[in-house]
């Protein structure tokens, strides 16, 4: 994808999201229909193994939700804004830099916790010949677009001081991450798992993983996101999904080698592989999220760590040019649903 069509798609999210707040407010649910259901339920995932996405396997989501589910894929976080933006996703879990940079661009989308930490499961691999990080320069390194990893790399390049100029990124998906690397056009990758499987099976190294840049002060982590008008018009419905979510990630912590498995047969990919990348990521409770190492109870906890390090990930999008300053909240807490995630796990 080139940089023209990256902006492209940049302004097409911030017209469409623009378009959309002029309809709802937030964060609150003042649309409701005591009650209401609606129809289908529109669920986003991404196209690589996750934990709560066994529910997906059995029906856990329509069972619970009591309605029809239409699944769909996103292989990241850019396309996931570009589909929230379309209207086309009300529910999804995808990574805090698109999020941060999709709040900061005006999109109407309320934020509902974070059921998944990155640690391992991101890595940064790369040829053999490449043995340390000051080696990026003048190489190729492909990355998703708008994702955690896009953000990550941007890190590794300023915590070790290179010259962004002499990196050259290369925005790429991840399965076109694969053939590209098999045919020699990149000479490493940010990439998630198990993509990373395939690199390191054909004589990749990781240079290092996402958890690796945690004493610097970067954090990475999947949240659970809601269009705004949806939890207005269907509040039940956001609590009972909530709800399942957990559900799936207590069925992982009871049996993550039996749930890894199903995964991999799911998505086709080896069981080591999807295994690993599970392992690669730590899953606090809600009840958990909403504690001080996390969001707090309420909007006015300011100072709570992934409020202030959402902000320190707008910030640092503002400076690399992927967002607008002017558009950067002076605090993201309103744009955490409280209210729906308290009513789903009360304290």
């Amino acid at each position: 994808m080139t940089r023209d069509r990256m902006n492209l798609s940049r302004r097409r999210v911030l017209a469409l999201g623009a378009g959309a707040l002029g309809t709802v407010t937030l964060p609150g649910t003042g649309g409701a229909q005591q009650g209401a259901k609606p129809s289908v339920v529109r669920i986003g995932y991404l196209t690589a193994p996750r934990a709560w996405v066994i529910g997906k396997h059995d029906g856990a989501f329509e069972t619970a939700l009591g309605t029809r589910v239409e699944w769909i894929p996103f292989p990241s976080g850019g396309p996931a804004l570009q589909l929230l933006a379309a209207g086309k996703l009300d529910l999804a879990i995808f990574g805090s830099t698109p999020i941060a940079a999709g709040i900061s661009r005006g999109l109407p989308i309320q934020i509902l916790g974070s059921p998944e930490v990155v640690a391992t499961s991101e890595r940064l691999v790369v040829k053999p010949e490449i043995t340390e990080v000051k080696q990026l320069e003048g190489k190729r390194i492909a990355v998703a677009p708008s994702s955690t990893m896009a953000f990550a790399l941007e890190a590794v390049i300023r915590i070790n001081r290179l010259d962004p100029a002499k990196v050259k990124r290369l925005p790429l998906g991840q399965p076109e991450t694969i053939a590209a690397w098999k045919r020699g056009d990149i000479d490493g990758t940010y990439i998630n798992g198990p993509f990373w499987g395939d690199l390191l099976g054909s004589g990749g190294k990781q240079l290092l993983v996402s958890g690796d840049l945690q004493p610097h002060g970067f954090f990475f982590w999947n949240s659970a996101v809601v269009r705004t008008d949806f939890a207005q018009r269907y509040p039940e419905t956001v609590v009972t999904w909530l709800r399942t979510v957990q559900a799936q990630f207590e069925r992982y912590r009871a049996d993550p080698e039996g749930v890894a498995r199903t995964l991999a047969e799911d998505f086709g990919a080896p069981f080591e592989a999807v295994r690993d990348t599970l392992v690669g990521l730590s899953y606090p409770t809600f009840q958990e999220q909403l504690g001080p190492k996390y969001w707090g109870r309420t909007a006015k906890a300011s100072d709570a760590p992934f409020l202030k390090a959402l902000s320190d990930t707008a910030d640092f999008l503002a400076e690399t040019g992927e967002i607008k300053r002017g558009g950067i909240p002076a605090s993201f807490g309103p744009f955490v649903n409280y209210d729906l995630l308290n009513r789903a796990f009360p304290a």
